[in-house]
């Protein structure tokens, strides 16, 4: 009796467990319906959360990570995550278009190079009618737009800020009294416009001389596919003619939008996606010669105006003192973001050396936004008297000229812009080697072999230019007079290296080779202790080891520790959490750092003391397996730009 007792209770145990577990798979499979559907009608947002249970449940199951990366790019969040899960799914058979969302991804977060990587992959294992849909090789040639046009940037002085939504475009011509937004009258209307039920917003003056034109946005009249930029004479103030598209010059086969034409100075803002567009929608301009009735080409109005994403409605003041135009950056659906920026004469640009700069510019930042920053660090610090304000004689090299100092400058500048574009060409000749060597297709291996050619030798000729200009701006900096005042005798020639001479302090210590008291003024011992500490680096130091070196008794080091003068590091990436011990492999040494007032951990691997140092060790890092590692470089222990760095690096042999 006992025994048959037993048999019932664990009977009634498996069955319910087995209730249990047929419960549970039947709620999984309706979570799994349901994202599905989500993700088919293009919800992202109520289909990101399904899929996020799923993938917590199913952390490696390609279809839960391939559904979360790709509404996270729809939603514009957290695109980390989302290049970490493609980087797995694309390399399984789950689904080609992986790799497309890879480029997406990379192609929005500025990686233009990463990006253009992961296209050229998809070309080869995406379905025709994909790519076709996708317009994959555009998008290759929008990348390598911006890998140009953010090798610099525009002074943008960005006055206020705010995210409106979509249906709330008109809000872009309050800026303008002269005019108002509104959607196209269907008198403007033509009939491929009428068939689709197409009617953009247009920007329509208050008042037109007779024989002026208002500009807005049709459909071609051959198809329905691709928008064209139209303009309508203004008859007699009552009778307005018929539409007339822009000439090619404008229209381009792909989508013009958003006008607006600025009488005063005859020129036309509109966005387009072709041009030189860096992707989605760009902000152009172009000047009409009334005499010639021709217009000018195009002219991209350049990043940071511009992104990877859809930029447009561009409208001036009526005195062009200030714009205001919208963007989908940084924003979630349905959204917008509408800036006011001054229109600055100075467009001399701003130089970019890795993405970090790149996308904190993007931000477009109001001035009243931006962070405090400290005043920056002079390149020779004069000691001044406090009392007089003067330079204290015999301290310190005569000062130069401004002429020259503004000569050296421009040449560097030169130089340093040639340089980034022979580092950007032999970048894309690596990455199209790697795709060469893997690709079994052997007229796209020929294709590949040609652009390699054309592109290393493009790089070369960038790189021996930049040489040049890099000599010629070292000739200029270098210090062909004696030095000026015998106070200054403490001064010697020390060596001279490549032309540039090297001079130093004669300084004496006492018996005790220890002590750290010099003969010198006393007020003098801090800038002398200075240079003494700035003056020959240690050696470089970085490894690849079989194994990681740290562990729960060894754990990486925290804080990037004081250095002074300039040093090099490679950034590994930001995290939001630790890292594990061995997440880094045999790369030594490593250390780690906590944002201040986050949560977010930054990782640097190495220490160097030249540009050309950390940029072969950063090729090494790359190969294993951080693609998105960059060079940072500090100064005194504060963080600098590596454009900053390699001035003062060049600098380094002048006192």
């Amino acid at each position: 009796m006992k025994n048959l007792l037993d048999l019932v209770i664990v009977l009634s145990i498996f069955m319910i467990i087995t209730s249990d577990l047929k419960a549970q798979d039947s709620l999984i499979i309706n979570i799994k319906n349901e994202a599905r559907q989500k993700f088919t009608e293009s919800d992202y947002v109520k289909a990101l959360p399904l899929f996020s249970e799923l993938l917590r449940s199913f952390p490696k199951e390609p279809e839960y990570q391939y559904g979360v990366a790709v509404c996270l790019i729809k939603l514009n969040q957290v695109p980390e995550d989302a290049v970490r899960l493609l980087r797995t799914v694309s390399v399984s058979d789950y689904d080609p278009l992986a790799w497309y969302y890879l480029g997406r991804v990379f192609h929005l977060n500025y990686s233009f190079d990463e990006a253009i990587t992961s296209y050229s992959r998809f070309l080869l294992v995406g379905k025709s009618t994909d790519i076709k849909l996708l317009e994959v090789e555009r998008l290759i040639e929008m990348a390598k737009n911006g890998i140009d046009l953010t090798l610099s940037g525009r002074s943008v002085l960005v006055l206020n800020t705010r995210t409106i939504q979509v249906e709330q475009l008109q809000l872009a011509a309050e800026i303008n009294g002269s005019g108002k937004l509104m959607k196209k009258p269907l008198e403007f209307c033509t009939k491929s416009d009428l068939r689709a039920d197409y009617r953009p917003w247009m920007f329509l003056p208050v008042f037109t001389q007779i024989n002026e034109y208002v500009y807005l946005t049709g459909y071609e009249k051959v198809t329905r596919n691709r928008k064209q930029l139209f303009r309508i004479r203004n008859i007699n103030h009552e009778t307005w003619g018929t539409p007339e598209p822009l000439d090619v010059t404008i229209n381009t086969p792909y989508d013009e939008e958003y006008p607006y034409f600025d009488s005063k100075t005859s020129t036309l803002y509109f966005s387009s996606n072709g041009h030189s567009s860096m992707g989605g929608l760009d902000i152009f301009r172009s000047v009409y010669d009334w005499n010639t009735k021709t217009w000018s080409k195009p002219e991209n109005m350049g990043f940071p105006i511009n992104s990877p994403y859809d930029d447009f409605l561009f409208i001036t003041d009526e005195f062009n003192r200030s714009a205001s135009f919208m963007s989908s950056r940084s924003t979630g659906p349905g959204q917008i973001s509408l800036y006011r920026i001054k229109m600055e004469q100075d467009t001399s640009g701003i130089r970019f050396l890795n993405v970090d700069e790149i996308r904190r510019a993007s931000q477009l930042l109001a001035e009243s936004a931006k962070p405090d920053l400290p005043a920056a660090k002079e390149e020779i610090q004069l000691r001044t008297s406090e009392a007089q304000g003067k330079v204290e004689t015999g301290k310190v090299l005569p000062e130069i000229h401004t002429p020259f100092k503004s000569d050296y400058n421009r040449v560097l500048a030169s130089a340093l812009l040639l340089q980034l574009k022979a580092d950007s060409l032999s970048r894309i000749t690596r990455d199209k080697r790697i795709l060469a060597k893997d690709t079994p297709d052997d007229e796209l291996k020929k294709q590949l072999i040609a652009e390699i050619i054309q592109t290393d030798k493009e790089a070369k000729l960038y790189q021996r230019e930049a040489d040049q200009k890099f000599n010629e701006a070292r000739s200029l900096k270098a210090i062909k007079n004696e030095i000026a005042s015998p106070a200054d005798s403490m001064i010697t020639l020390e060596k001279e290296i490549n032309g540039i001479k090297v001079f130093r302090y004669n300084i004496e210590y006492k018996d005790d080779p220890e002590a750290d008291t010099l003969i010198l003024p006393a007020q003098d011992t801090a800038i002398v202790r200075e240079i003494r500490e700035s003056a020959w680096p240690e050696a470089d130091t970085f490894a690849l080891l079989e194994s990681s070196p740290y562990n729960l008794l060894n754990p990486f080091p925290q804080g990037s520790g004081f250095h002074p003068g300039l040093v090099y590091r490679i950034q590994l990436g930001v995290f939001s959490k630790a890292k594990p011990y061995d997440a880094f492999g045999g790369i030594s040494p490593i250390i780690c750092e906590q944002v201040s007032g986050s949560t977010v951990i930054k990782y640097y691997a190495g220490l160097f003391q030249s540009l050309k140092a950390v940029t072969k060790a950063l090729e090494q890092v790359r190969l294993k397996g951080f693609p998105d590692a960059f060079i940072v470089a500090f100064f005194d222990g504060k963080l600098i730009s590596t454009e900053k760095a390699r001035e003062i690096e060049f600098e380094k042999f002048k006192l």
